[in-house]
C-alpha cells in the first residue's frame, strides 16, 4: 500500500470511529509525516487549519468531535509514520515523538481557533438577524406574510393570538444583562417547551423589555413580575397589551402596552403591574384634550373657588365614586365623619350645579374626574 492509499486509510477509519467527516482533516496525515521528519509545520499550512476549523463549526460539528478526529487520526497515523517506521532507536523515537506532539498541538489550536472565530462569527450575525426582526417587528411596515416566514426561524408563530408584555424600569433592559436572560429563562419555564417550539420572543427595545406571548400562557405576567423582583435594586413597571394576531397585531400590542406604562406613571398608579384594557377608559378622554379642557373648566374649574381650594372637594368625588356613592364608606376611607361627607357633596352642588347623588350629574363629574387625574389638575394648569 503506497502512502497516499494509507492515510486515506487511516482516515476513513479515524471518520467511521468518530462520527466526523474525514474531510476535515485535509493534508494533516502527511503533513504529520513530514513534521515527524524533521520538517515542522510553516504558517501557511497553519492557517489553512483555521480555515479548516471553520468550515467544521458551519458544518454543525461539535468542536469536540473534531479534536478527537485529529487526536485519533494522530494515534492511529503513529506506527505508519515513516520516521517511527524506520524502527530507529529510544533517542530518535523520543525526539521524533516530541515533534508529532509539538505538530499535533499546533494542528489542533489552530483548528480549534477556527472553529470560534467561525462560532462567533455566526453567533455575531444571527444576533443582528434577530435584532433586525425584533425591531422590524414591534416599529416597522412590513407585511405580515413576511414576518410569519421570518418568525418561525425564532420559534414564534405570529398567527396564533399573543399577548404582549413590556416593562420599564429605573435602568435600561439590554439583550446581553442577565435579568433580561433570567425573565426569559423563566418564561420558557412556564410554558414547558424548549425555545424553538416556545412560541414566546424575550427581547429588548429602546431600553424597555418586551416578551410577545402566547395569550393562553396563564401566569406570565406574575412570573415575569416574580423575576424581576429579584433586583432588589431595580423599580420596573409592566403593562399587558389585550390579545390580537398577525404582525400588525403584534406591533399594535407593543404601543399599547408602551402607552399604559406611561400612562399608569402619568396617573401615579399604586399598580405596577396594569393592563392595557384596564386603562381604555383613560385613553379615550386622552384622544381630544382640548375637549377634555373645555369639560373640566366647565364641570370642575368652579371648585377652585372653594374654601382650600379644589383638591379636598375633589378627593372627596374620587372616594365617594369608588365607595359606590356610599357616604359611610366613603368618611371610612377618608377620615371623615358622614356629616363632613355630605357636607363636602353638597359644596360640590352649589359650586357645579351638578349634586353627585344625581346618576345624570355624577356621569358628568366622573368623566371629568379622570379627565383631571390625567391632566394632573388643578396642580398642573391647563
Amino acid at each position: 500500500m503506497d502512502e497516499h492509499d494509507c492515510w486515506t486509510a487511516v482516515e476513513a477509519a479515524t471518520s467511521a470511529a468518530v462520527g466526523a467527516p474525514a474531510e476535515l482533516l485535509g493534508e494533516f496525515l502527511p503533513d504529520l509525516n513530514e513534521a515527524a521528519s524533521g520538517r515542522p509545520l510553516d504558517l501557511p499550512h497553519i492557517d489553512g487549519y483555521r480555515t479548516l476549523g471553520g468550515v467544521a463549526a458551519q458544518r454543525g460539528v461539535a468542536l469536540r468531535a473534531v479534536v478527537d478526529l485529529y487526536l485519533t487520526a494522530s494515534r492511529r497515523a503513529w506506527p505508519r509514520l515513516t520516521a517511527v517506521a524506520d524502527g530507529r532507536d529510544v533517542v530518535a523515537l523520543n525526539r521524533v515523538g516530541g515533534a508529532v506532539l509539538a505538530a499535533v498541538d499546533d494542528v489542533v489550536s489552530a483548528v480549534c481557533e477556527g472553529y470560534e472565530d467561525a462560532r462567533r462569527t455566526a453567533s455575531l450575525a444571527e444576533e443582528s438577524l434577530r435584532r433586525e426582526f425584533v425591531d422590524d417587528l414591534l416599529t416597522g411596515t412590513s407585511l405580515d406574510a413576511r414576518h410569519i416566514a421570518r418568525a418561525a426561524a425564532h420559534g414564534l408563530r405570529l398567527e396564533s393570538s399573543h399577548v404582549v408584555l413590556v416593562v420599564a424600569g429605573s435602568r435600561e433592559f439590554l439583550d446581553h444583562r442577565v435579568m433580561v436572560r433570567d425573565v426569559e429563562a423563566a418564561l420558557l419555564s412556564r410554558t414547558g417547551l424548549p425555545a424553538s417550539e416556545s412560541n414566546l420572543l424575550v427581547a429588548t427595545r429602546s431600553g424597555l423589555l418586551v416578551a410577545v406571548m402566547p395569550a393562553e400562557l396563564s401566569g406570565a405576567a406574575q412570573v415575569a413580575a416574580q423575576q424581576l423582583d429579584q433586583e432588589p435594586t431595580l423599580s420596573w413597571r409592566m403593562a399587558v397589551s389585550r390579545v390580537r394576531s398577525g404582525a400588525s397585531g403584534v406591533r399594535i400590542g407593543f404601543d399599547e402596552a408602551r402607552s399604559a406604562i406611561a400612562l399608569a406613571t402619568r396617573l401615579h398608579l399604586p399598580e405596577r403591574l396594569v393592563r392595557a384594557e384596564d386603562l381604555l377608559v383613560y385613553e379615550v378622554l386622552t384622544r381630544d384634550r382640548e375637549v377634555m379642557v373645555e369639560l373640566i373648566a366647565s364641570v370642575l374649574a368652579p371648585l377652585v373657588a372653594a374654601r382650600g381650594g379644589a383638591a379636598p372637594l375633589l378627593e372627596t368625588l374620587r372616594v365617594y365614586f369608588a365607595c359606590g356613592g356610599v357616604a359611610v364608606a366613603a368618611g371610612k376611607k377618608l377620615h371623615l365623619s358622614v356629616r363632613a361627607v355630605t357636607y363636602r357633596l353638597d359644596r360640590v352642588a352649589a359650586l357645579t350645579g351638578r349634586d353627585p347623588r344625581d346618576p345624570e350629574a355624577r356621569f358628568a363629574l366622573e368623566a371629568a374626574l379622570r379627565g383631571a387625574k390625567v391632566l394632573d389638575w388643578p396642580d398642573t394648569p391647563m
